[in-house]
């Protein structure tokens, strides 16, 4: 604390902002504790002064160092609950509604393209999109009936809705909103090769006026999901909700120029920057360029993003201390060439790098390089000595004063852990690894030491071990994030270091020769599109041809702990006499109890059935008690990978390794266009379809997706029984078998997709659960006519002799209206249901035909994600939302 006094501040710091965010301890119990512990720092203080002892000043520095923590947690209950009674986000809800309001672009507009689904077609029209953030001013009121009369309109313009309403009342609301901004069919067409769609005609401090719909953005709705509001909550600004515009024509410019200055220049000379690098870079190479630049990553294409992330150099693409670094070492050098004076060339250095870091996005981990350059060369201004940990601290403590979520923030979290691992671990790992070739250069002469062989090995050990320490320090935390774990990143780095290098010194020679002399820049300009062009194959030949990752499981918080303990333990093996034998043994010991721990799974006593918020659509996983599982059907209407985002970091945080059986009902996009992405993460060993979904011919990529994962495809009819999961047992009820149908006369022509669903019944110790996929009146007929079949009968002691006794059932067809419905419930008498939809889908006779024969009713659209738990006690229902 004496020599390092930062570490201590920020440690303790960091640990009340951590605090209050796990407990959320009330300001009036925090600041009596505060002023009590300065009275007692004070009388510490004066004691000490008096008494000139050793030990007050001890007890000092612990009540100092509990008065920081005690700040931390006031300093972040206070930024993180400090909305205006006006705010935007205490006037509307997560139902969008339309609304008209006024506001200033804090900003500008991000031109990018809209991905759909691989099996969907939702928003084909809508490739380009613009999103752009929106600081409200004011909000408009009107009479409620235009309201509703504009609201039926499938596209309203701005000046329709400003004629049509003539009692028109603003009232002033404050707070930030994310604005996404879609063409229409028209606009589309209209929009010729890659011009950009918004960002050219609304800039960084326009005051507009427009028509959206807006709603806050929800919180997470299923186990494991990620919590998007949450996120927006602790960026910088604070975003409190989201708004869709249909067309720009839905935006009105009123005035520019009501920003502040200097970020009204950033943002002009950050756009000057894109156009010299869309003017001389090869057209191809642009969105890479872009991105190593000036960290924009909107148009890289999805295969080369997925390329860096599974081959674990993902960090060239996020602007960071690599970037800044580079930056440093070329000015430096090149301004000493000049002979500037060093205090100058501090100043100089310090004032480029924080107009790069807010050109760049003043994310927090550009700002902590900044920070620490700052640090280093304000040395050089003063006359005092560096100290890189004091360094460090100082850096975290202003990211975390100018917003206390950034502790939180991924790419926070790992730019400290890296850094903290380069300067921790790799000069260990080198002398650990090559200690008698170190002691061997010492004594070569200078003249071998300037070899280009020897330089050469210089670099590739050095890299290796930088690299190294990195990957030591961050990854527990990509495998818990991401999941994903890139064992060879330490050596690809070798080879990619020197393109990225290459690509940024030329690139920011490029940005001032484009600015100043643009008749020099095609040399270089060619130079970095060639670059880009070398490194572009190689991700994509290495992410292809090469396993370079391998995907896991969710670590809990208890591995990640005895992980960075073993890692101190190396780290001060050599200060507190610690032999490298102890460390090994202990790391392979605890990686045993980590492997065989996954290794044997987690075993229950009962039968677990999820149902999946996702919005219109479907999506069920059963967890059967000897390990297995089974997916009932994946998908939504909504332009969302429900497979991706929902599902996938479920199983991570379940930590199943593979899915046993997945089973499809039908074909429509709602039911099965989350699978894809499924079984690219998952071993899949089985997948279940019935011949109306076979001989369709709409899932032909579908089919073939399965064939090049060597994933067993099998056909499902009615009386079939799905094997393998005993003592459960899994009957198919639903559809009979096409080619029977045909032979027997019956029009299955006249047969619906829905109608043709697959029905399953799962009996798990006599308890029931029925899931009817979208069957409706024809497809309930067909079920409720077959005869009671003994083979499904409930053992003695359950309610009901009907072979359709059912415990347990899915609403079908998203709960919509079905005349047949009412007759459903009456033969199979559940006593639970549940309903996959939407509110507006939902018909209100089912809602009453549920509680007319007293159904436990539950919507994943007002409960989130439901799951039904099956042991000898009986059936418990938990909730992702609400009590």
């Amino acid at each position: 604390m004496t020599h390092r006094p930062l570490v201590g501040i920020t440690t303790f710091f960091a640990i009340g902002i951590f605090t209050n965010y796990l407990i959320g301890i009330p300001s009036f119990i925090v600041l009596p504790a505060i002023f009590l512990t300065i009275i007692v720092y004070t009388f510490l203080f004066i004691f000490h002064s008096r008494q000139n002892a050793t030990g007050p000043v001890k007890s000092g520095v612990l009540t100092l160092l509990i008065l920081i923590f005690l700040t931390g947690i006031l300093y972040h209950h206070f930024r993180s609950n400090s909305n205006a009674g006006n705010n935007i986000s205490n006037i509307i809800s997560t139902e969008k509604i339309l609304i008209h309001l006024r506001g200033v672009v804090v900003s500008p507009p991000i031109d990018k393209y809209v991905q759909g689904l691989p099996l969907s077609s939702v928003v084909k029209h809508r490739k380009k999109m613009s999103n752009f953030l929106l600081r409200v001013e004011a909000v408009e009121y009107t009479p409620q009936a235009e309201t509703a009369r504009h609201t039926t309109k499938k596209t309203m313009y701005l000046e329709d809705f400003v004629h049509k309403t003539k009692l028109r009342e603003w009232k002033n609301v404050s707070g930030v909103i994310k604005v996404n901004v879609y063409p229409t069919r028209e606009e589309e067409k209209t929009l010729a090769g890659k011009r950009p769609y918004l960002s050219d005609e609304l800039n960084y401090g326009d005051k507009v006026e427009l028509s959206c719909k807006i709603s806050i953005p929800s919180t997470s709705r299923n186990p494991g999901q990620f919590d998007y509001k949450n996120y927006l909550k602790k960026q910088r600004p604070r975003i409190d909700a989201v708004a869709s515009v249909l067309s720009a024509n839905n935006i009105k410019v009123l005035s520019k120029g009501n920003g502040n200055h200097f970020f009204a220049f950033v943002y002009g000379l950050k756009k000057q920057l894109n156009a010299v690098i869309e003017r001389h870079v090869k057209e191809k190479s642009i969105p890479l360029v872009n991105s190593i630049l000036l960290g924009d990553r909107e148009k890289v294409p999805a295969n080369l993003m997925d390329g860096f992330l599974q081959t674990g150099t993902i960090h060239f693409l996020a602007i960071s201390g690599l970037h800044v670094g580079i930056l440093v070492i070329s000015l430096h050098y090149l301004l000493r060439l000049f002979r500037i004076n060093i205090r100058l060339l501090a100043i100089i250095i310090i004032l480029i790098v924080f107009l790069y870091a807010a050109i760049t996005g003043m994310k927090p981990p550009i700002i902590r390089a900044g920070i620490m350059v700052a640090v280093y060369y304000g040395t050089f201004i003063v006359n005092r000595r560096w100290d890189l940990p004091n360094s460090i601290a100082a850096a975290v403590f202003i990211i975390l004063l100018i917003n206390p979520s950034d502790l939180f923030n991924v790419g926070f979290q790992l730019s400290v852990l890296a850094v903290l691992g380069i300067v921790y671990c790799s000069s260990r790992l080198e002398n650990f690894f090559w200690r008698s070739t170190l002691l061997v250069e010492k004594l070569q002469a200078k003249e071998e030491r300037s070899e280009a062989w020897f330089l050469f090995k210089v670099y590739c050990r050095k890299t290796f071990c930088v690299s190294l320490g990195a990957w030591i320090g961050v990854m527990p935390l990509i495998v818990y994030y991401f999941h994903i774990v890139t064992p060879l990143a330490v050596f690809l780095n070798i080879l990619i270091f020197p393109l990225v290098w290459l690509i940024l010194v030329g690139g920011f020679i490029v940005l001032i020769l484009g600015l100043v002399l643009p008749v020099l820049v095609t040399p270089f300009a060619w130079f970095v599109s060639y670059s880009e062009i070398v490194l572009e194959n190689l991700i994509l030949l290495f992410s292809t041809y090469l396993k370079t990752f391998f995907c896991t499981s969710t670590p809990s918080w208890i591995w990640i702990i005895v992980y960075y303990l073993i890692v101190i333990f190396f780290i001060l093996r050599e200060k507190f006499k610690i032999k490298i034998a102890y460390v090994l043994i202990l790391t392979l010991i605890i990686s045993n109890i980590f492997l065989f721990s996954g290794l044997f799974g987690r075993t229950q006593e009962c039968l677990k059935l999820t149902c999946f918020d996702v919005r219109h659509g479907a999506s069920f996983f059963i967890q059967f008690p000897d390990g297995k599982n089974m997916l009932f059907d994946t998908g939504t209407k909504s332009n969302y990978d429900v497979g991706k985002f929902i599902v996938v970091p479920f199983l991570r945080q379940e930590r199943i390794k593979k899915i046993d059986t997945v089973v499809i009902s039908h074909e429509h996009d709602d039911h099965c266009n989350g699978i894809p992405s499924i079984v690219k993460r998952f071993r899949v060993d089985n997948v279940f379809v019935n011949k109306f979904f076979l001989q369709s011919g709409n899932r032909v990529e579908l089919l073939k997706l399965f064939k090049e994962e060597k994933t067993k495809t099998g056909l499902v009819a009615d009386g079939l029984e799905i094997k393998g999961y005993e003592p459960a047992k899994i009957m198919v009820l639903n559809p009979p078998d096409k080619d029977m149908l045909r032979n027997e006369g019956f029009p299955i022509e006249n047969l619906s997709i829905n109608d043709s669903s697959s029905v399953l019944l799962i009996d798990y110790k006599g308890y029931r659960i029925l899931l009817c996929a979208d069957i409706g009146e024809r497809g309930i007929e067909m079920l409720l006519s077959q005869p009671n079949k003994p083979s499904l009968n409930r053992p003695a002691g359950r309610r009901g002799k009907d072979s359709l006794d059912t415990d347990v059932i899915q609403v079908p067809h998203h709960g919509g209206y079905c005349e047949k419905t009412e007759d459903l419930l009456k033969r199979v008498k559940p006593g639970y249901a549940i309903i996959s939809g939407t509110e507006k889908y939902i018909s209100p006779s089912t809602i009453e035909t549920c509680q007319k024969h007293g159904v436990s009713l539950y919507k994943t659209h007002e409960d989130g994600a439901v799951t039904f738990t099956i042991d000898e006690e009986g059936i418990k229902v938990s909730k992702f939302i609400g009590l």
